[in-house]
């Protein structure tokens, strides 16, 4: 299990040496590092299903999820090493939601991106029906 703590808390940013004088502050960080790791483990199937959805081969899509899932994985790991503090204060003031706005905006892009995939597969027969009609639309 210390393996485990160790490499979640590495995936967090927070230096392990530090992490491991301050035993209040482990499952927090153990927490956040699953976090990235999931997000990440999710990114690469939702990667590796589109690009599969798209060009139909499978020797090209498991690569492509692999890296899209250490892509993802190395991005979240930054902007979370990469918060700050803030002034202690419990008011977001003008200054922080600048600062913030960066990792803001690759949190949207980054979930339009997981999800997508698995919207165009929930929703696959009602698209191919409203294909099929746009199409019989345009024949006619």
């Amino acid at each position: 299990m210390k393996k485990i703590n160790r490499f979640f808390w590495w995936c967090a940013g927070v230096h392990v040496e530090i992490i491991e004088q301050h035993p209040i502050e482990h499952s927090k960080y153990f927490g956040i590092g699953g976090t990235i790791i999931f997000t990440a483990l999710m990114a690469s199937f939702a990667g590796g299903y589109a690009f599969n959805t798209a060009f139909h081969d499978i020797y090209l899509a498991v690569p492509f999820g692999i890296f899209w899932g250490l892509l993802i994985f190395n991005l979240d790991r930054y902007i979370v090493s990469t918060i700050g503090k803030g002034d202690g204060t419990a008011k977001i003031t003008k200054e922080e939601w600048l600062n913030a706005s960066p990792r803001l905006i690759m949190a949207i892009i980054l979930g339009f991106v997981i999800a997508t995939p698995l919207e165009l597969k929930l929703f696959e027969k009602e698209i191919n029906v409203e294909v099929g009609i746009m199409i019989n639309e345009e024949r006619n």
